[in-house]
Order: structure tokens, then sequence, then C-alpha cells
């Protein structure tokens, strides 16, 4: 019986695969500068919210970048999130942002709460297994307008209440391209910092406002990904397809270290492999992402 299961799992780690935006392979210098973490928030569940602040979108960018390679996708993330008991919120404390609406099922998205017809459907879980997610950006009754990972980047949807559960997260995620530094901050606390790499000039990383849509085991640790990547919700604007994806961006670890610090990747965010195993202890499916250059 045993092997029976080592045989199953083998197979779904052979199986499941996904593409997003990877590195170039021209490397420059190496510059690394990374921080003690310290203890990740707890993931809390809140109400459904009848009336809450916009958020502010980061500026948007009609630059953008991707490559992409296989991973495996070995769990669904969100789902093992820690929750803690329910909590009454605050409606004038809370930060909007930090809204996360997780999918129940398949969910409709709607240009309009007013529309009869859905513009776009959703599946409960992402094509490499991950929980679907949104980043909520505004709240009307029992409607959430939020965040849609697909193109053009920035795109929003109306997504009824009664089609996904609302949690909350602190966390957020800084990247500064023109300093190549990735802090994680858990309100105005910095948890983390570290030194990237960023995409190019041809193929630069995209400036905008994102969030965490899959969380993903990589299978080959000293593979060009590392130990684990994040796919987030932005897309490439100057490569619509590589390797047979869509372009989509990634948050990932690297087997080429001495890329860390350059403008080195066609626009995926890299780090050094022991920091992408923290970030992968601290940042739960949701948490909200700024690339700004």
């Amino acid at each position: 019986m045993k092997n029976k299961k080592i045989i199953h799992i083998t197979s779904l780690l052979l199986t499941a695969t996904m593409v997003f935006a990877a590195c170039g392979k021209n490397l420059e210098s190496n510059q690394e500068t990374v921080t003690t973490v310290t203890e990740a928030p707890v993931v809390t569940e809140v109400p459904v919210v009848t009336e809450a602040p916009v958020v502010t979108e980061a500026p948007s960018t009609t630059e953008a970048a991707t490559e992409s390679n296989t991973w495996t996708d070995v769990s669904a993330q969100f789902g093992n999130e820690e929750v803690a008991d329910e909590e009454v919120v605050d409606e004038g404390v809370v930060d909007e942002s930090t809204y996360i609406a997780k999918a129940i099922g398949s969910v409709d998205a709607y240009l309009d709460p007013n529309d009869t017809e859905a513009t776009w459907n959703f599946d409960d879980v992402t094509e490499y297994g991950s929980k679907t997610v949104f980043l909520v950006n505004e709240v009307n009754g029992d409607w959430y307008n939020v965040y849609l990972p697909i193109r053009p980047n920035g795109t929003t949807g109306w997504v009824h209440a009664d089609q996904v559960e609302i949690k909350t997260v602190s966390l957020h995620v800084m990247v500064d391209q023109s300093e190549r530094l990735l802090t994680v901050f858990d309100g105005d606390e910095v948890v983390l910092t570290t030194s990237v790499a960023v995409g190019t000039d041809e193929n630069p990383s995209p400036n905008g406002y994102f969030y965490i849509t899959d969380k993903l085991l990589t299978g080959n640790p000293s593979g060009a990904y590392g130990p684990v990547a994040f796919g987030i919700s932005g897309f490439s604007d100057t490569l619509s397809s590589f390797a047979g994806g869509p372009g989509q961006i990634g948050v990932h670890g690297t087997n080429n270290p001495d890329s860390i610090g350059n403008a080195a990747s066609h626009g995926c965010i890299r780090v050094n492999n022991e920091v992408i195993l923290d970030l992968s202890e601290l940042l739960p499916l949701g948490t909200p992402i700024t690339i700004q250059a």
C-alpha cells in the first residue's frame, strides 16, 4: 500500500507543471543583502464587510517581462495557512488592501454589479493547483471589486459575496527595481529585506500593484527557479508568451546567485534560495506585491 502511495505522489509531481517568467542567462555582479526574518503574523478570517476604503493602485506601466519553464506544484498553499478564530473587524481601521477573497467554488466576475451576464469565470483552483484568490480593491454591499489575474495588468471585476470567503493578511511586499531590493512589511514594520535580480532593459519587470496567485515547490532546488516559486497576478507586456506559457511574472529562487543585484531576468524577480524558503514560510496566497521603478 505504501509503495502505491509513493508511486501516486511521484506521478503527481511529474504531471503538474507551470509556466512563469524566468531569468535570463547573462549574469554580472553578485550583490546580496538579507536580514533576519521575524515571526510571520497569523492570517485571520473576517466577516463580509459592507463598506471599506478603496485601495490606491500603484503606478501602472506598459513595460513587463516573462519567461517560463516547467515547475511542479505539490500543494494548494492557501488551505494550509493557519487561520485564527473569526473576529469582528473595525472597518475604519483595517486597510482595504488586506482583504483577500478566496474562491468557494467557481467564481463569476462582472464589469459592473448590475450586469446580468458575467464577463469572466474562474475555477476554484488555478491551473497550477493553488486555491484561487483575489486581492480586494473595493467593497460595495455584497459585492467585492477585486484585482483579476489576467491581462492587462490592473484589470478589476466585481464578484459576489456568495462566491468567496473573505480573509485578511497584514503583510505586503515592495520591490524597488532601481535599488534591486525586495522588502516585506507587516504593517509599517520591516520583516525582511533582500537583494534581488530584476528584468533587463529589453524585458523589464512590470511596475504595478499585484498579488500572489500561486505558491509552488519546484521539485528541483538546484534548478533555474530554486526550491520555491510564487506566481503573481502580473503579466509581461514585452513577451506575450514564453516557452508555451502566458507570460506570467514570478518571484523565485535561482541557481545563478551571481545574478542577484543585477538587471538579469526576463521580468521575474529572483532571490537567493535561502530567502525564497523564508518567503514561502511568511507569505500566504493573496499577499499584495508592489513593483516600482
